[in-house]
């Protein structure tokens, strides 16, 4: 809830820009005759004093208030108003983020220390009031989220997105940096499959971060007391959450998700191109000391996911992007972004260019036999680059599994859904809109020859997934497969 002090033109003018927005407000003004004016125009106001005490404590409803915006030009009134808030903040033990109106720029370090958390000065404040908007809601997620971390005790478990791609690595590592700070907890990096492509493996080689593979050991429960944060990813249905754990403390992400499918004691589900973005406005309003190997590598997160402010960037992002890079090691950005080129990644990508298959705008591609499962992702990522092609589909074989990788640029289709539906009957399957993937045991295929193995795995694959979205005509001569 916004609780605005004052109502003048321009307390009015913010009043009303905020219920554009669909926040909630009550305003607070002592000219009763404003105040029913307000009232017969829909909106929720309170006739007093605000620098009274029990004003704000009885009338305003202050203690549900997370933002409080002080639109007086009075320093005197200011200054009174900010007193008394700062003895509701510790009587009725609440924390909301304040912001004073200032006359003067020269007023803006006295306010400050006066307790107020943020200003607005003139001479276009309304212009500054709606470009700050994010920035006021993402003061309010630091404090709430500090909030919950501090009722932690003992270790906590960070867990990332199947397959952690360089957004997820930097947000898991940002968010173990500032529980630390914020409340003293430790904390684990979780994750299942691969961490990828050769730029991961060197992104926690630089950080010096060791993550945990569920693959290898079951997450103990017991162990981190129920406090479990997904970053990244929002639901358990591409993450290793356990199975015991119905509801996690806290769920990060910036991909979009129906809020009916988010459980969480916390969650922030942001509208932005990457993950790290929200993380580094964790750090930067929690007033935590950014590392410079840590900045560079929430960089490297917010170019991957945005490609580069190419793809789904917004404000935020660049904004986020400026203050990292006055933080972060250059040559650590340098280096994961020229990642060594291994010879069997060459090798693998010769197969992709040979053995391509487009379909319209679709590029499927059998890569055969694979040695690291992290090489199908990045083919899928390769293609997505050539002309003509929106939508791209890599798989092969590794062990004793099929894998698959999707990669798309059509705003239309949602990958994840695609996969899942795809081959969820043989395999599984799931992901984000833009990106997915699968995996599908090699005995779904039942007994087959290996003479006729690759187009076995084509029928099951690159057919079933033509058929999903509409590409191709369902095959007649599919056998049936056992999961």
């Amino acid at each position: 809830m916004y609780l605005v002090l004052g109502c003048d033109d321009v307390g009015f003018s913010v009043t009303n820009k905020l219920r554009e927005r669909c926040a909630r407000v009550t305003v607070v003004d002592k000219n009763l005759e404003k105040v029913e004016r307000l009232k017969k125009m829909g909106y929720h106001a309170v006739a007093g004093d605000f620098r009274s005490l029990e004003v704000l404590k009885k009338e305003s409803g202050i203690k549900n208030a997370e933002v409080i915006l002080i639109m007086t030009t009075d320093f005197s009134t200011t200054e009174a108003t900010l007193k008394t808030i700062n003895k509701l903040k510790s009587e009725l033990k609440i924390d909301p983020v304040v912001v004073a109106r200032v006359s003067d720029e020269g007023e803006e370090d006295d306010v400050k220390l006066l307790g107020a958390t943020d200003v607005l000065s003139p001479p276009q404040i309304i212009a500054d009031f709606i470009s700050n908007f994010e920035k006021l809601k993402a003061m309010t997620n630091e404090k709430k989220l500090r909030a919950i971390i501090q009722k932690f005790r003992g270790k906590m478990a960070i867990i990332l997105q199947r397959n952690p791609d360089p957004d997820s690595i930097a947000s898991g590592a940002a968010l173990k940096l500032y529980a630390r700070a914020s409340g003293g907890a430790d904390a684990d990096i979780i994750y299942e499959g691969e961490p990828g492509y050769s730029q991961n493996k060197a992104l926690l080689n630089l950080l010096g971060l060791k993550i945990l593979n569920a693959d290898e050991k079951k997450i103990d429960v017991n162990q981190y007391n129920n406090q479990f944060a997904l970053v990244d990813v929002a639901t358990r249905a591409n993450c290793p959450l356990p199975k015991e754990i119905m509801v996690p403390a806290i769920v990060i992400d910036h991909h979009s998700v129906p809020s009916g499918e988010v459980n969480a004691l916390y969650k922030d589900i942001s509208p932005v191109g990457a993950t790290s973005t929200l993380l580094t406005n964790y750090l930067r309003y929690g007033f935590v000391e950014i590392d410079p190997a840590t900045a560079a590598a929430l960089v490297i997160g917010i170019l991957t996911d945005t490609n580069n402010f190419t793809r789904g960037a917004t404000p935020l992002d660049h904004d986020a992007f400026q203050y990292l890079m006055q933080l972060a090691d250059v040559d650590i950005i340098r280096q994961l972004q020229r990642p060594p080129v291994s010879p069997d990644t060459l090798n693998v990508l010769s197969v992709a260019i040979k053995n391509r298959k487009p379909t319209g705008g679709y590029l499927t591609v059998n890569l055969g036999e694979v040695k690291e499962r992290d090489m199908i992702p990045q083919m899928a990522d390769f293609l997505l680059n050539l002309e003509g092609v929106t939508t791209t589909l890599a798989y092969g074989v590794v062990d004793d599994a099929i894998h698959a990788s999707a990669r798309t640029k059509d705003v239309t289709l949602h990958l994840g859904e695609t996969l899942k539906k795809a081959f969820s009957d043989v395999g599984t399957g799931g992901g984000h809109p833009q990106m997915a993937a699968a995996k599908i045991p090699l005995r779904a295929l039942g007994r087959v020859s290996k003479r006729i193995l690759k187009r076995e795995i084509d029928l099951l694959v690159r057919q079933k997934f033509l058929e999903t979205v509409g590409a191709v005509k369902p095959s007649k001569h599919r056998r049936k497969r056992i999961k």
